[in-house]
């Protein structure tokens, strides 16, 4: 019995110390919040962290901070329960080091990232201690503010939102078999456009594998264009589970016309090289470099190796989805494209689809600001040996200088709008983080810098501060064109004379002229101030008593004016950025640019405009009254893409172009008549583009009144939206620059929930 004893006390004993060991780690983590967790069961008991320590695995399991749910990470990691392992314990010790989500919202990758933390360890902690207190999004989806203004019963503060919407998930994927309810919330309030609009709940993105089409082969056959396809991949040092899987993707394609072509530029990991030596397939062929030369000229010899028609980019530790080819066939089949991009998601550390990008249709600016085509890539080899092929010294973006040599030579470019490559998002590469290779930074701002040489047009690149390592360029004005600001206005002289007054005293460029178009004033102080305007020399004063017709108004003015350049600006904005007009004179006189817009913010610095997307709903501002300063949708809202259309609070054309077109509609005289010019310009070829480094303030509305304020309002919107449509019936229910793959009731570029 003694010795029973005593291997009980020293069995008991050991048991005691891992417990105090494991105690003593989550405490240093810092992830058990002591307080909290004694609310949740009353403040009644006397050891929580013993508690928790003790009922860490039950299915009602407390949780340790608002944040980390134990149920959800034991059923991602089942071999937890089955060895008895706390879900917090490994997750301060692995789990958070390696990016695993502790609820099914919170993101650390994203967050690490977002944020500038050295890496997704402490994500977590620094949302609890700093970042809910700050405000800070905890993932790319969820916005705190549009949380509370849909759930304004809750009388929660921007802190306890995310942890709220963490709780709801977790129980309603609990009691509906993993229905997910997120809590977005996006209002749409335009004073031409519908008021409010309420986003329907979203699920989170998953990516759902093709299922192969039985009749596969039949369609193949009906093909008029079957091209060889040559993928290439230089390989460098990748892990052989990688490497091997970015093969097996390649060989599980439905079209069975392709050769794989891999270099190895001289790799020193052992894995590598045997992963390589282990091939035999006469589809894929194998090289190795003696030397150590870079991915440009590694690339460059795989070219060379290349057979086929097309090209296709593959990293070495990156996948192909099995449809791939299938669709970049029946693209170039149908279109006869030289370059087919698609959309594309991630694979993040723990092996799970994510941040899918949707991106739009061939947005030419959009790729002067940002790499947007990426994967994956799809060239015609003839035009890609005509651009010369990859170049030394971009490293870290030599892609993105290869596709701006390669658009420049042609004008036939697709755009598949589904996910057909997987990026991994690996530590040290450029998908988990630009600081990963700080020189691609250098690499991106100076073949933006050749390409401006190469295309003999002048401008500067400038570093974009809200997305480090990205640039935008700023096109200066060819010659000293004249900018005719045509501005209607009636009794409203505070705001009229406050909008010359900031466009005579901050605009730096000189070379314009003010059309102000009074539409029947009859208030003194209004006539008074016309009076005063028109003693200026650089205004002049037109008179239009007719009925209210914005159209037929800035049809008059634009007669009138003697500019170049024609800018229609409300009488409600007030200028904040002095080099406006160079700015926007620049892009409008860019051959391929119709309308150019602001970004237009409201006085308590929300966003009002920074483009216009064309829902199923009708037309409606992107990213309305979200934050200024948040970057979202790869910088849609930050940087100049290309959009549908513009809003006519602040919009600026080629005089040629807009008389080409045939100006503004005049039985639109109240309600989308921007956006019915802006259709017609993407119709004639032309692309509209917003400079979201010209800054306005925009009083919305407060000249016209609100177009919903009454029923009769609301009836003409409506005829209006009908009216458009009728004409241009090609974009009814569609935008170009808005994917279908994103949420068709919202302006915030969510996945779709269907």
């Amino acid at each position: 019995m003694s010795l029973l004893r005593a291997a009980i006390s020293l069995l008991t004993g050991r048991t005691a110390r891992r417990r105090a060991a494991a105690e003593a780690k989550i405490r240093a983590s810092g992830l058990f919040d002591t307080a909290w967790y004694a609310g949740q069961k009353g403040g009644r008991t006397r050891a929580p962290l013993r508690h928790f320590m003790a009922r860490a695995f039950r299915e009602s399991a407390p949780w340790p901070n608002p944040l980390f749910d134990p149920v959800f990470y034991c059923e991602n990691h089942p071999d937890l329960k089955r060895m008895r392992f706390n879900p917090l314990l490994h997750y301060a010790e692995y789990g958070e080091a390696e990016g695993r989500r502790p609820n099914l919202s919170f993101d650390p990758v994203w967050y690490a990232n977002e944020y500038g933390l050295d890496g997704p360890e402490g994500a977590l902690r620094h949302y609890l201690t700093e970042g809910a207190r700050l405000g800070l999004r905890p993932a790319r989806d969820f916005d705190p503010e549009a949380y509370l203004e849909n759930h304004p019963d809750l009388g929660l503060t921007a802190a306890q939102a995310f942890a709220h919407h963490v709780r709801t998930t977790a129980e309603a994927s609990a009691g509906a078999k993993g229905q997910i309810f997120n809590g977005l919330a996006y209002r749409a309030e335009g004073g031409e456009r519908p008021r409010y609009r309420f986003e329907k709940s979203v699920q989170p993105y998953c990516y759902v594998p093709p299922r192969r089409p039985d009749d596969v082969d039949a369609r193949l056959a009906h093909l008029g264009a079957r091209p060889l396809f040559s993928i290439v991949t230089p390989v460098y040092n990748v892990e052989r589970r990688f490497l091997e899987a970015a093969i097996a993707s390649v060989a599980a394609q439905w079209y069975p016309d392709w050769e794989l072509v891999l270099v190895d530029d001289c790799s020193t990991r052992a894995e590598t090289r045997a992963a390589l030596e282990a091939i035999d397939d006469p589809r894929i062929k194998v090289r190795f470099s003696p030397h150590n030369r870079g991915i440009a000229p590694t690339t460059n010899a795989a070219l060379a190796e290349a057979t086929g028609e097309y090209v296709v980019f593959l990293d070495n530790d990156d996948e192909l989805t099995p449809d791939c080819l299938y669709e970049l066939a029946l693209c170039i089949d149908r279109t006869g494209a030289d370059f087919v991009y698609s959309d594309e998601d991630k694979i993040d550390g723990e092996g799970l689809f994510s941040m899918p990008f949707f991106k739009p249709d061939w947005s030419p600016d959009a790729l002067m600001s940002i790499m947007y085509t990426c994967h994956v890539s799809c060239m015609r080899r003839s035009l890609i040996e005509a651009a010369g092929g990859l170049r030394q010294g971009f490293e870290g973006a030599q892609d993105y200088d290869l596709t701006l040599r390669v658009t420049e030579r042609t004008t036939a470019i697709a755009h598949v709008p589904k996910v057909l490559y997987h990026w991994r998002t690996l530590p040290s590469s450029l998908a988990s983080d630009m600081a990963a290779k700080p020189y691609a930074h250098d690499s991106v701002r100076r073949l933006k810098e050749e390409a401006l040489t190469r295309r003999g047009i002048p401008g500067t690149v400038e570093p974009v501060a809200a997305m480090p390592g990205q640039f935008r360029v700023n096109y200066s004005p060819r010659g000293t064109p004249t900018v005719s600001i045509v501005i209607p206005s009636k009794d409203n002289p505070a705001m009229l004379r406050r909008c010359v007054d900031s466009i005579l005293k901050v605009s730096t460029y000189r070379s314009f002229e003010i059309v102000v178009i009074d539409n029947g004033s009859t208030q003194r102080p209004a006539l008074k101030t016309l009076e005063e305007l028109r003693k200026l020399d650089a205004v002049t004063i037109l008179s239009d008593p007719s009925p209210f017709n914005y159209s037929a108004i800035n049809n008059l003015g634009a007669r009138t004016a003697r500019g170049e350049i024609l800018l229609f600006l409300n009488d409600d904005t007030e200028i904040l950025s002095p080099d406006w007009l160079e700015r926007l004179a620049g892009y409008a006189q860019r051959d391929h640019v119709g309308a150019v817009g602001a970004r237009l913010l409201f006085p308590d610095g929300k966003i009002q405009h920074c483009g216009i997307v064309n829902l199923y709903d009708g037309p409606g501002h992107a990213f309305y009254r979200r934050n200024d300063d948040q970057v979202a949708d790869f910088g849609r809202n930050t940087l100049e893409f290309d959009w549908v259309a513009v809003t006519g609070a602040c919009l600026a054309i080629e005089r040629r172009k807009f008389v080409a077109v045939g100006g503004f509609d005049e039985t639109l005289p109240v309600a989308y008549n921007d956006v019915e010019l802006c259709f017609r310009l993407v119709e004639a070829g032309y692309f509209n583009v917003v400079c979201q480094n010209v800054r306005l303030v925009h009083h919305e509305s407060v000249t016209r009144g609100d177009d919903q304020a009454s029923r009769e309002k609301r009836e003409r919107l409506r005829r209006d939206m009908m009216r458009l449509y009728a004409r241009h019936p090609g974009f009814l229910a569609r935008d170009p620059f808005h994917s279908r793959n994103l949420n068709p009731l919202s302006g915030l570029f969510l996945p779709n929930p269907v």
